[in-house]
């Protein structure tokens, strides 16, 4: 099957997007609106659309360009899951030319996807992980 790889999203994509990315539980809840303001302040975006200009996978990058890029929302469609898309996706990213001074790559994963992780040279960090919601999720 052939890909296109995107690294912003144009309107034409927001509703395929958005299909694909409310799918995961920690994303069904989000805003339609929120989700596409999230967009336009990422320091990066890769996605990958099918033949018929379908977002299929996605990921985002929030980053220093120096010291760190946190990884978010890694996310395949299931309809193409176990194809390498994911693995696709890091390397992209790892690999992006923007983001090559950047010493530590980070990302949250649940316990199952560490082993995919590892896969792609992460270790398990030994910090705890911190955070305060703010306003309704």
């Amino acid at each position: 099957m052939q890909y296109q790889w995107l690294n912003r999203l144009e309107q034409k994509h927001h509703k395929s997007f958005y299909q694909l990315y409310t799918k995961e539980w920690w994303t069904q809840n989000r805003s339609y609106d929120d989700a596409i303001k999230m967009l336009d302040h990422c320091g990066l975006i890769i996605a990958c659309c099918d033949m018929q200009d379908r977002v299929i996978a996605f990921a985002r990058v929030l980053t220093d360009y120096t010291f760190k890029a946190l990884i978010f929302d890694v996310i395949v469609d299931d309809s193409v899951r176990g194809q390498g898309l994911g693995q696709e996706i890091m390397t992209r990213i790892l690999n992006h030319p923007d983001l090559h001074q950047v010493q530590s790559f980070e990302l949250y994963c649940p316990e199952r996807l560490i082993p995919f992780y590892e896969k792609q040279g992460f270790v398990k960090g030994s910090s705890s992980l911190m955070f305060q919601q703010c306003g309704t999720l």
